[in-house]
């Protein structure tokens, strides 16, 4: 079920992804992350509510603080940065720093949660780094297909911070999961990151711009989708994905995201099924393979 949920979460981000790097060319990254926090924690709520989930369940304060934590660092950090490299460097570039979340999640879930992958699933999870390698090195912007040399470092030291703040906002939430529900546990990280977002508007020199931005566009026709799959169904199985398997295991499922995207680039951009895209696919799904069923 983890891994199902791992696999599904991937492809929801994949054509959140195409969209969110439309939404960015109107929205900042920090005006961004507001308004997918805002649409996420409001999906969410409207779901617990009609569910009949309690927002104020029978936990302990120790599982409270670890959410708003996993919230801080996965959402309110990683997600600025994150929008900050897809902006300067585009989806397909994106998908080669994205490669840095799994090694992340490995080395955290280790030092952590004391986990450890079997043989066939460190084969798995190298033949999908490999398979992203493969895939996404020579891709140019997925849009535009034109590489802004100057902003490709700050773009990479950015996606890498992103990266690593995700893996160990995720990690680190692994292990009060069992003791909550998954619609109320996402609810807790978004909302914690949005109210982490705060103070970051309120002593921003550009907060004015950030609320103009914010007004409805046209830009809200990819935003909010992008926000309806990629912060609300992919976030919510993402953390079902960690609950339900361990964090080594949903991590490399969740790497699946880039190849999706290949595909999706296919479908509905009408990009070329290149052979290296065809290889990195083959070269993924076995390593989904080992991975779900060392």
């Amino acid at each position: 079920m983890g891994s199902a949920f791992a696999l599904a979460c991937a492809f929801f981000w994949a054509f959140a992804v195409i969209l969110f790097k439309k939404a960015g060319e109107s929205f900042s990254p920090i005006a961004l992350n507001i308004y997918k926090s805002i649409v996420a924690m409001a999906l969410i709520g409207l779901t617990m509510f009609v569910m009949g989930v309690p927002f104020f369940p029978d936990v302990t304060p120790r599982v409270w603080w670890i959410l708003i934590l996993s919230g801080l660092l996965g959402i309110t950090l990683a997600d600025i940065f994150y929008f900050s490299a897809l902006n300067r460097l585009g989806a397909g570039m994106v998908a080669v720093v994205e490669c840095l979340y799994l090694p992340g999640v490995l080395v955290f879930s280790y030092i952590l949660l004391s986990e450890r992958m079997g043989i066939w699933g460190i084969i798995g999870s190298g033949l999908v780094l490999c398979a992203i390698l493969v895939g996404a090195v020579p891709l140019q912007d997925l849009n535009s297909g034109n590489r802004r040399k100057g902003q490709n470092l700050l773009g990479i030291c950015a996606g890498s911070l992103a990266m690593m703040f995700m893996a160990l906002g995720i990690v680190i939430a692994k292990d009060v999961l069992d003791q909550a529900d998954v619609f109320w546990a996402t609810f807790i990280r978004v909302t914690a990151g949005l109210i982490g977002l705060v103070p970051i508007v309120l002593c921003h020199p550009e907060r004015i711009r950030f609320a103009r931005e914010l007004k409805f566009s046209k830009a809200w026709f990819n935003a909010f989708p992008a926000t309806v799959s990629g912060n609300y169904i992919a976030l919510v199985l993402w953390v079902a994905g960690m609950k339900y398997t361990t964090a080594s295991r949903a991590a490399v499922l969740n790497q699946m995201s880039t190849i999706f995207l290949f595909i999706l680039a296919t479908v509905w951009l009408k990009e070329k099924m290149t052979a290296q895209r065809l290889a990195a696919i083959v070269l993924a799904v076995a390593g989904a393979y080992l991975v779900i069923f060392n």
